[in-house]
């Protein structure tokens, strides 16, 4: 798992960028627990600093993405000969198994994945749909696969080669998972639950929500709720209004969703003639 962080705006770029480790075949309940140390962090990736002004944009990437694929290197070389000869792991049963560690999925977002898979921010990490066709949903496309890649490049060195991956969206040197022992790279990409669910589809309900509350005048009603919850056990209370916070933290974002139907249910209650059906509606 990885997951780009900004730090600061005060002193330029500063960014954090953890990669965790963790087993897959773990219980959610102990993945969830923070006192586990069931999540471990890797390393810690550099965050190259940006060129001078002279500099083209082209050579700060490619500065980039080889610094990137030289630290994930450093990180999955451990696993490397395990993944091929296997490593005798003790078992709760008190038995003694021989086992393949090997890499079973990246969750990180998609840019992210763009960055670790080098690959352009308009294609898809899982199969070969050209750009133009992403969402369509119009056929069935080949899964990528990153051994074939390398057999074409190195078998022929060729314009029609590079034109190929051009066409593809991808950059053999600039995936870091590329050459990994027993791993399927394509198989690799997992949704982000965090992006997904939270800051995509909550972002989409609120937007709607704070669309339907203004259409209805209802907004100030909303606020009001909102800063008016009592407090309770895990709840913590907000100390400003929706329309106040600019920036959501995660326990915020938590806090709204917990209660956001009860809050829009009492800012809509008492309707008008007019606003009747479509508040029964919502």
């Amino acid at each position: 798992m990885s997951n780009q962080t900004h730090l600061s705006n005060l002193s330029g770029d500063k960014k954090a960028w953890p990669v965790y480790l963790t087993l897959g075949n773990l219980p959610a309940t102990r993945h969830n627990r923070p006192g586990s140390f069931a999540v471990l962090l890797l390393a810690l990736l550099p965050v190259r600093p940006k060129l001078t002004k002279c500099s083209t944009d082209h050579l700060q990437r490619q500065i980039n993405a080889y610094t990137l694929r030289g630290v994930f290197e450093l990180g999955f070389e451990p696993l490397q000969n395990p993944a091929l000869e296997g490593v005798n792991i003790n078992c709760p049963d008190a038995k003694v198994r021989r086992c393949f560690p090997i890499l079973f999925a990246g969750i990180a977002d998609d840019m992210e994945n763009v960055a670790l898979h080098g690959m352009k921010s308009n294609v898809c990490p899982k199969c070969e749909v050209l750009p133009g066709e992403l969402e369509t949903n119009a056929n069935s496309h080949r899964a990528r696969d990153y051994a074939r890649y390398e057999r074409c490049e190195r078998e022929s060195a060729s314009d029609n080669s590079r034109t190929m991956f051009e066409m593809l969206g991808i950059n053999l040197e600039k995936n870091v998972f590329h050459g990994l022992h027993r791993v399927s790279v394509p198989s690799l990409h997992r949704p982000d639950l965090l992006d997904t669910v939270y800051l995509g589809l909550f972002k989409h309900l609120m937007d709607w929500i704070s669309g339907f509350l203004k259409k209805h005048a209802r907004l100030q009603a909303f606020d009001d709720t909102w800063k008016a919850l009592p407090p309770y056990p895990g709840f913590v209370v907000p100390k400003k209004a929706y329309r106040e916070v600019t920036q959501w933290q995660g326990n915020e974002m938590r806090n709204l969703g917990r209660c956001i139907f009860r809050v829009l249910a009492v800012a809509l209650r008492e309707p008008d003639s007019r606003q009747v059906i479509p508040v029964k509606h919502a």
